[in-house]
């Protein structure tokens, strides 16, 4: 009995609370929710995260032209084993050769 006494008071106590203070505690509801979203809003997507750990992966060529060193992945290769750095350099390459 007398803990139904002592959680009933124990719960008006809070309620008291609860209502004297409720614009404090919506507004502290309201600035975390808004921390939590930019905490989301700045982390980066996974796609970000897996292409950073596979930029080692990418295996170097070099310029058939001009002798520039690049990744496989940005360099122009029209069709055959000759990789270039630039449209310009494939161009030149081609007038020469």
């Amino acid at each position: 009995m007398k803990w139904l006494l002592f959680f009933g008071l124990l719960f008006i106590l809070g309620m008291i609370i609860v209502v004297r203070y409720r614009r404090q505690i919506q507004t502290g509801i309201y600035v975390w929710q808004t921390f939590r979203k930019m905490r989301q809003a700045n982390k980066p997507a996974k796609s970000q995260i897996e292409k950073q750990k596979n930029i080692g992966d990418v295996a170097l060529v070099k310029c058939a032209k001009c002798g520039t060193w690049m990744p496989q992945t940005n360099a122009f290769n029209p069709r055959s084993r000759a990789y270039y750095c630039s449209a310009i350099c494939m161009e030149s390459a081609v007038k020469v050769g």
